[in-house]
């Protein structure tokens, strides 16, 4: 019986998984990704994986059954091919979108347009697409991404026996920042961008003298956008800058903090925000659609909507009222809606996606 060119290329549909898998997850090119939200979400990737029982190797010349792609790079469609060659299921990431490369870098908004057609054409690689949120589903099912393979919600999930609320955490962040242990601290995560709304941040510390505002995080200085090394050079002396830092660290900061404030702009999920529920940190974000929906205002996360001249005194103004407790505590909410994202459940949901695409260990192929 002769096989159709689809049939050659695309492995079967619906077939359970029987035994260990090794998956690979290439490390090429990823490797620039290390200190991103993507490199985070595969590190979170390779827990669930083992949490399974299987094996996770790390060069195409391995055996493998399944690959992982992750990263908008360039060896993404050649390691793509390289599986389609091997018949093994492809499962591609859908990290990024258009909407969350602008405000980036110097001329990605310029740039946005051309970005999209290239992740488009590397999630078209995929057997089955995954993206971390109903929200970011959304964005990648338009017409205009052309993609025809299933699109599964999988979160990037959190590891909530590692981020967990630990009150001797909040002396040893200030010891370690060289503050005094009563000193209010506010902290944010992220690459410095327009987008993950640094602009806006150093605003609100400046309104709020009496505060110390810690960004963990760092952007290569050839990177940055005029305005963000402006921000930065300008920003008042209650703002601190220790750059990127180690898991260790960066779950002492949650913990220890009185707050976390996100003012991002545009997110497809958003890893630390989980990182800072799942340590019992209160929560103050920019309400954008995807958190206005997942997480709503005053259930699971406070929130500030809008991006206007006026933001950056509203949002102080939440702030304040957040740390005098005029608001309600929502810290228990948001460490049970980080558990129902943990790795295990994350596991479990990847095993699933794993029967969709077909995967099935090498030897037992049908």
């Amino acid at each position: 019986m002769l096989m159709t060119s689809r049939a050659l290329r695309r492995p079967r549909i619906g077939t359970r998984p029987e035994g260990p898998l090794r998956v690979l997850m290439p490390r090429g090119l990823a490797a620039l990704a290390t200190q991103s939200g993507i490199g985070a979400a595969m590190r979170h990737q390779e827990k669930a994986i083992r949490a399974l029982g299987h094996e996770v190797v790390t060069s195409p010349l391995q055996p493998f059954d399944v690959v992982h792609l992750n990263t908008p790079f360039p060896d993404t469609p050649l390691l793509a091919a390289w599986a389609r060659l091997r018949r093994r299921p492809v499962l591609v990431w859908a990290h990024s979108t258009e909407d969350d490369f602008r405000d980036s870098f110097t001329g990605s908004n310029r740039l946005a347009p051309l970005f999209r057609r290239w992740i488009s054409l590397l999630y078209r690689r995929g057997d089955v697409v995954v993206t971390p949120s109903d929200y970011s589903k959304q964005l990648v099912s338009a017409p205009k991404y052309g993609i025809t393979a299933p699109i599964r919600v999988l979160s990037n999930g959190v590891d909530t026996t590692f981020f967990r609320p630990e009150a001797s955490a909040r002396a040893r962040l200030r010891e370690s920042l060289g503050l005094a242990p009563e000193a209010t601290v506010v902290i944010s995560v992220g690459m410095q961008l327009v987008r993950k709304g640094i602009l806006d941040w150093v605003e609100v510390a400046r309104r709020m003298p009496e505060t110390t505002f810690v960004w963990f995080g760092r952007t290569d200085p050839r990177l940055l956008t005029a305005e963000v090394q402006r921000a930065l050079e300008s920003a008042p002396p209650n703002t601190l800058f220790p750059g990127y830092v180690g898991a260790e660290r960066l779950q002492e900061a949650y913990a220890g903090a009185d707050v976390f404030a996100f003012l991002t702009k545009e997110e497809t999920e958003g890893i630390v925000l989980w990182e800072a529920l799942a340590s019992g940190t209160p929560t103050l974000v920019r309400g954008i659609p995807l958190y206005r929906e997942a997480m709503p205002d005053g259930v699971i996360t406070h929130q500030v909507t809008g991006d206007g001249p006026e933001f950056a005194g509203e949002f102080a103004a939440k702030l304040s009222a957040l740390l005098t407790g005029e608001l309600e505590d929502l810290t228990e909410a948001g460490r049970r809606a980080a558990e129902g994202v943990d790795l295990e459940q994350v596991a479990l949901r990847l095993e699933g996606i794993y029967e969709l695409a077909g995967v099935v260990p090498t030897g037992r192929r049908v």
